[in-house]
């Protein structure tokens, strides 16, 4: 299945790509210019887009979560082993007591491994230094750490009895995470900055859940009484808010009325914490619309990617990779109104970093492995 996978994308390599149907996108420049074939065929403006795949070592996994690779696009780390369940994986009362998770690591171009002695789950973002793991512990709570990238011990950012769970780190050193009394299921939602400690405001059975932090305030998921809404609190450096001046600041946005931990879970499983928060607002799956969706609570706009669209990446451009369950494509943002994504490769390709050289993609070979690759663009070149 892999051979056969890696064969269809070698076949890509190199080739000019043209969108079925009325596509304008090509691909975009740095400037924000796009190439554009009018639908009545004339040609304005068209190029050839040359990619190239780099094959990387691969990796075994627990064939559920999705690896994590740094922001530099240097290091690798993924869920080598996991015997987790769901109620596990959403850090809730009924985890499984015999719990068995490995998390392993590796520099990207490096066949090389290292893997963690500790009992770890891996978590919902990287850094340069390293990378977010959880740790269930035997009496019930669960810590935060960081992973160094040459797999040395952990150092712990949140210890103690409580059940800490859904970390997320902010560009200034921030850290969101989620906390619970261990005889509770809801979380609240606790924010160290360096202008101090705030814990969000929490209604009668809210629970929060997947925050996101941004330089221009924080975003986390609330669950209550099965409606699942997508929370926005503005929060630029320097300012500082208490609890109650933070109740009236919430912008709320309703996703669904059929909400579960799960739910909140997956809608940013395929997107790390790190790369949710962008300019254009908060990316997401819509588990409503079934597809990848950029909320802005200061526009109060949603924007709806491509139909089936399970993942995204937001280049700089302000374009996307989206991957489809064969295909990955490039859309503009906002879509223009009838145009198709541009069909870039087939497979299902998630793209989960990038480095000098490209985009770093990951796809399924089994249920226990995933192929490594990088994508590079090559350089546009005008058709007569």
């Amino acid at each position: 299945m892999a051979l056969a996978l890696l064969a269809n994308l070698l076949v890509a390599c190199e080739s000019s790509h043209k969108p079925i149907g009325s596509s304008r996108l090509i691909l975009g420049s740095g400037n924000g210019s796009i190439l554009v074939r009018s639908p009545d065929g004339t040609v304005s403006r068209d190029a050839s887009l040359r990619l190239t795949i780099d094959p990387l070592p691969a990796i075994d996994t627990d064939g559920f979560l999705l690896p994590l690779v740094s922001p530099n696009g240097t290091h690798l780390a993924w869920q080598s082993q996991s015997t987790a369940d769901w109620p596990t994986l959403l850090a809730q009362p009924d985890s499984t007591k015999h719990l068995q998770a490995t998390v392993s690591g590796r520099p990207l171009n490096e066949s090389g491994t290292w893997t963690q002695t500790e009992m770890l789950l891996l978590g919902r973002m990287a850094t340069d230094k390293g990378v977010l793991v959880e740790s269930p512990r035997s009496d019930g709570s669960r810590w935060i750490g960081m992973v160094p990238w040459d797999g040395s011990t952990p150092r712990w950012l949140v210890q103690g009895e409580h059940v800490n769970a859904f970390a997320a780190l902010g560009p200034r050193g921030e850290l969101a995470w989620c906390r619970r009394n261990p005889m509770q299921a809801e979380f609240g939602l606790v924010i160290e900055r360096p202008e101090g400690r705030l814990e969000w405001p929490r209604r009668e059975g809210e629970s929060w859940l997947m925050p996101v932090v941004t330089p221009d305030g924080v975003y986390a998921c609330s669950l209550r009484d099965g409606i699942l809404e997508l929370v926005f609190l503005p929060l630029a450096a320097g300012q500082s808010l208490t609890t109650s001046q933070a109740e009236p600041a919430l912008l709320r946005n309703r996703i669904s009325m059929r909400g579960s931990p799960r739910a909140a879970f997956q809608t940013f499983a395929a997107c790390s914490a790190d790369r949710s928060g962008t300019r254009a607002g908060l990316l997401f799956f819509h588990p409503e619309l079934r597809r990848m969706v950029l909320w802005n609570p200061f526009k109060e706009s949603m924007i709806a990617l491509a139909p089936e669209s399970v993942s995204a990446w937001i280049q700089p451009d302000g374009s996307a990779l989206l991957t489809l369950k064969d295909r990955l494509v490039m859309q503009e943002i906002p879509p223009e109104p009838g145009m198709v994504p541009l069909h870039m490769i087939p497979g299902l390709w998630i793209v989960r970093g990038r480095d000098a050289n490209g985009f770093i993609l990951i796809g399924p070979a089994d249920p226990k492995q995933c192929l490594v690759s990088r994508l590079r663009l090559g350089d546009k070149q005008t058709l007569p």
